[in-house]
């Protein structure tokens, strides 16, 4: 038996080889725009369990400090802080904080959908082998605002468990934006349990939800371009395709996540690489200023040395950014063409992938 998520390595080499070569700047300025702004299907949530899990310097006993002439337990340390911020956020003007606070998610909303956009201008540009910007951005923008929509959702759903048991363990959760260590003890057993189940279930749904937003964005988008519709009808004709062979997803997301880690290995090696070389010449650029300004300390006390630092530094950022941009590009062309070519070994029509991009030995047996 033959598993379309390996058969899809191969596919991918040819079709990313097809893409990218013969080499021209702008098709490789354009694609290179796509990669960096693009966002990324299976992305994992990170965050620092201790943090968000755990009590700091000393668990529920941070909150046992008693203030001055009050008598009163005041949080100390973390807890503290984040509380002391929160006292003063709530000085402030509600509709100043109400007015910034949708200042701020209306820009977070539009950012991600723009790059939302630029992953269904990506898959256009496999499907067609013509690398365009603003005509695809224009009209996927709409689907992209769907699968906004869908992965909020999504999101909500998967968080109510954790914060329902973030909840349940201690009620200052809210307070601090974290759970005490300590928050168990003196619980009964049948609490305990029931905890036990709770953060069980969290766990699932946690699990459930990564699922569904990873086939979201690496099986569903792409068939919403390939077919031209909305987020529903993508699903629907996904689930329809794979609801006998879900062993295939199984087999996809294991090799997906080796791939992932190779290339991750490869690009991080890159970053490093060129980035000591960087640092080395942004250490030389320095020193020369800083001879030229009259020592060290001139270098950081004064304002002409503060600028040329942040000069430096901004140089330093942009040069690596732009010097491993082609890593960049080969690999997020590599294993957005992966996720496709999967796709279209399952059913190709689905797949938007160009039949100039397969081997014609290969095209010709996708879907079989």
């Amino acid at each position: 038996m033959t598993w379309h998520a390996v058969d899809a390595l191969d596919r991918a080499v040819d079709a990313t080889r097809r893409l990218l070569f013969p080499f021209e700047a702008v098709r490789w300025v354009k694609l290179a725009f796509l990669a960096l702004f693009m966002l990324g299907g299976g992305a994992g949530m990170s965050g620092g369990a201790t943090s968000s899990l755990g009590a700091p310097a000393g668990g529920v006993g941070a909150w046992n400090d008693v203030a001055p002439d009050s008598g009163e337990a005041v949080p100390s340390g973390f807890e503290g802080t984040v509380s002391a911020g929160f006292e003063r956020l709530a000085e402030l003007d509600p509709a100043l904080l109400a007015g910034v606070a949708v200042g701020v998610l209306f820009v977070g909303v539009v950012l991600f959908a723009c790059s939302i956009t630029f992953r269904l201008a990506f898959y256009d540009a496999l499907a067609t082998t013509e690398v365009a910007i603003w005509r695809p951005f224009r009209d996927r923008f709409g689907q992209a605002l769907g699968l906004l929509g869908f992965s909020l959702v999504t999101a909500v759903v998967t968080v109510l468990p954790a914060a329902a048991l973030a909840v349940a363990l201690d009620p200052d959760a809210l307070r601090v934006l974290g759970v005490s260590v300590g928050a168990l003890s003196g619980r009964s057993p049948a609490a305990t349990s029931a905890f036990a189940v709770l953060g069980a279930l969290a766990a699932a749904v946690a699990l459930a939800g990564t699922v569904v937003s990873r086939l979201t964005f690496e099986f569903v988008a792409p068939a919403m371009v390939a077919r031209d519709v909305g987020v529903v009808d993508g699903w629907r004709a996904v689930w329809a395709s794979f609801r006998g062979s879900w062993a295939e997803v199984v087999v996809y997301v294991a090799v997906h996540f080796v791939l992932a880690a190779g290339v991750g290995i490869v690009q991080a090696v890159a970053v490093a690489f060129v980035g000591g070389g960087v640092a080395v010449a942004g250490l030389v650029a320095l020193l020369l200023a800083a001879v030229s300004l009259g020592g060290v300390e001139a270098l950081i006390g004064t304002t002409a040395g503060v600028i040329v630092l942040a000069t430096v530094l901004g140089c330093a950022v942009v040069a690596v950014v732009v010097l491993t941009l082609p890593v960049t590009l080969l690999v997020r062309t590599y294993l957005t063409a992966y996720e496709v070519s999967t796709l279209a070994g399952v059913d190709p029509d689905l797949a938007p992938l160009s039949t100039a991009l397969i081997a014609r030995d290969e095209s010709a047996s996708v879907g079989e």
